[in-house]
């Protein structure tokens, strides 16, 4: 496993802190995602009506690992912050690009990606830390470089994560997909790669 040094901001203070970057989900991660991340879930989620949760409340994590495991295609990531989970992502190398421009090259296919409860505006305000998701399609990306794929991700997002994935990666919107519960589906080519990481480069 191999653990980089990045940098979250914390809405409290509006400080940048450290945190770190693992290109592997361990048993230990999962632990964390069981205590203290999964009850607060159910904790937000027991007086709320199942439209009024997030649409990632479902999402077991010990059970996607089990998935991912036995796949030599899969690429886990996690995110822990002062001792504590802050988020995860499983993706995968085997995809191929469906845009126009690129259709039909390999690209990093991003499966899951989800921040801790406390991170989330909607669970909690104001969230611990911010930045915890634009880390990990940061992730994706230097994974997509790492492997000569020029930077290109794809994804479906669910729905209230389709701003995001629009404004701050300027990703492309290819509509929804009927044979993925009618979500989104985004890509990123080379060219918004470069771009991302030229302005990541000047904060």
């Amino acid at each position: 496993m191999t653990k980089s040094a990045i940098y979250l901001r914390e809405s409290a203070t509006g400080k940048h802190v450290q945190a770190t970057l693992c290109d592997e989900v361990s048993d230990e991660h999962l632990k964390m995602w069981e205590a203290p991340w999964r009850p607060a879930m159910e904790a937000h989620c027991a007086k709320r009506t199942y439209h009024d949760t997030p649409e990632d409340a479902h999402w077991d994590w010990k059970t996607k690992a089990t998935g991912w495991r036995s796949m030599v295609s899969s690429h886990s990531f996690a995110i822990v912050c002062r001792a504590e989970l802050q988020g995860l992502m499983w993706a995968s190398d085997i995809e191929s690009a469906r845009l126009a421009a690129q259709f039909g090259k390999p690209l990093v296919y991003v499966k899951y990606l989800a921040t801790a409860p406390w991170n989330r505006p909607e669970v909690q305000k104001p969230p611990r830390y911010r930045g915890v998701g634009t880390v990990l399609i940061a992730a994706a990306m230097q994974l997509s470089l790492d492997l000569e794929y020029e930077g290109r991700i794809g994804l479906h997002s669910l729905p209230a994560a389709e701003r995001f994935y629009q404004n701050t990666f300027g990703m492309r919107a290819l509509g929804r997909d009927a044979a993925c519960e009618d979500l989104m589906y985004f890509e990123m080519t080379e060219v918004q790669a470069k771009l991302f990481h030229r302005d990541r480069r000047k904060l």
